[in-house]
């Protein structure tokens, strides 16, 4: 038995010790991990350095080439004489032809600086892809972040109501004692008590569930949780009203703002940039290669020197079929780039007047939640004088829990409304 009990103990310590390991998150702290720690942002960002490489690779010089080309005679010519004390082999200087060729090719129509000028394209357009992606990451991790905490509030929830539905069946027990109510109103009682119990475990694991997926989200190995009171804008909150997050700006204002600095309008600008530049390297390259060089060539004892000189005759290969795909891929870009300024407008619409309405409803709730608590309290202080019935109390404790239940998840899409403003408007990759 006292084996028993120190191993209960123990684990009522380990319990303990892990809960309060757990990193509480606020939403600014959530996204700030996303940020730091996302697996899928690490890969996301090497490509950045994969177009950092190609730049590099872009802005090198040709090589020079160095061509040798050795001949021998393999039958002596008849009637000539050779020098004395010379062999008279194959490898005789007098039977032997020998050619050294250097050329280099020289970029007269400054290819390699149009070629730098499309690589620094492309390294721009993988940085922006980059900050349109962690804008995607980041809205996942937030949204991610609210289903946590609402599952967090429904079990909050539950919680309270099944203490209070615990109180009311501890104090229906001592009343049946006293031959106060009947056997019914207790079962009652239990029966909703036990509802609760049932709907708790459920919320629990689905607590559960919700911070795995967040975790998994910023990358973090460590337990966490998500805070109940983070107002989203001032956790600090003396007024009730700053629990909800608020937008002074106009659907206009908003609009125009992310028209200039959402991460998407940035990738399409920079695309279309490297489209038009793609169009100019492609023009470039259908001019001819030139390459120069010096050639030494002694041949039979006969020392030559002389020049080299390569020419590209244009007759079948202009670099037609690049130069009309360039063009055809400008064309894209700059329709991709309208494309995303409508969306723009209508995305910023249509978040700007959702996250209207729900604070409105937000505001509305706030006078029916204090009523729900006071007609609580007033029928439950009613039963226990013995004024009302026990339906009436139940009655009562359900209009409550429906009430606390809408009321929260009002509070929840109006917090998923603020999160895809912030979104949509491009202000929450610097949230």
């Amino acid at each position: 038995m006292i084996f028993q009990k120190t191993i209960l103990y123990l684990l009522c310590i380990c319990s303990l010790l892990t809960a309060s390991a757990q990193t509480t998150l606020t939403l600014r702290q959530t996204l700030q991990q996303v940020r730091e720690n996302s697996p899928a942002l690490r890969v996301e960002r090497l490509t950045i350095n994969a177009a950092q490489a190609d730049q590099i690779t872009a802005n090198l010089r040709p090589n020079p080439i160095l061509n040798n080309q050795t001949l021998f005679q393999l039958q002596q010519t008849p009637g000539i004489v050779t020098p004395s004390g010379e062999g008279v082999g194959v490898l005789n200087r007098q039977r032997r032809q020998f050619w050294l060729q250097a050329t280099k090719e020289f970029d007269i129509h400054n290819k390699r600086a149009y070629r730098n000028r499309f690589a620094e394209a492309n390294t721009n357009l993988a940085i922006r892809s980059v900050a349109e992606t962690e804008r995607g990451l980041l809205f996942d991790a937030a949204n991610r972040y609210l289903d946590a905490w609402y599952a967090r509030i429904q079990l909050a929830l539950l919680q309270r109501a099944k203490a209070n539905v615990d109180t009311l069946v501890q104090l229906n027990r001592v009343r049946l004692k006293d031959l106060v109510i009947s056997s019914t109103d207790l079962t009652r009682t239990q029966l909703i008590s036990d509802q609760y119990d049932i709907q708790t475990r459920t919320a629990q694991q689905d607590l559960r569930n919700r911070l795995n997926e967040l975790r998994l989200v910023i990358g973090s190995a460590d337990s966490i949780t998500v805070a109940l009171n983070d107002s989203i804008i001032n956790p600090a909150f003396r007024n009730p009203l700053s629990l909800y997050p608020t937008v002074n700006a106009s659907a206009d204002s908003l609009w125009q703002l992310a028209a200039t600095t959402r991460t998407d309008v940035r990738v399409a600008e920079a695309n279309l940039e490297s489209a038009r530049r793609n169009v100019a390297l492609q023009q470039v390259l259908a001019k001819p290669r030139n390459e120069a060089g010096f050639i030494w060539n002694p041949q039979n004892a006969v020392p030559y020197a002389g020049v080299f000189l390569t020419l590209e005759l244009p007759v079948y290969s202009r670099n037609q079929g690049e130069i009309q795909k360039s063009r055809v891929l400008q064309d894209q870009a700059d329709q991709a780039a309208a494309l995303v300024q409508r969306q723009i407008q209508a995305e910023v619409q249509t978040a700007y007047q959702s996250f209207a309405t729900s604070r409105q409803n937000i505001e509305r709730y706030v006078g029916i939640r204090r009523d729900a608590d006071r007609v609580l309290a007033s029928v439950r202080y009613a039963y226990l004088r013995g004024a009302t019935t026990l339906i009436d109390l139940l009655q009562a404790q359900t209009s409550w829990f429906d009430t606390q239940t809408a009321y929260y998840q009002s509070l929840y899409a109006h917090r998923q409304n603020y999160v895809r403003l912030l979104y949509v408007t491009g202000q929450i990759n610097a949230y």
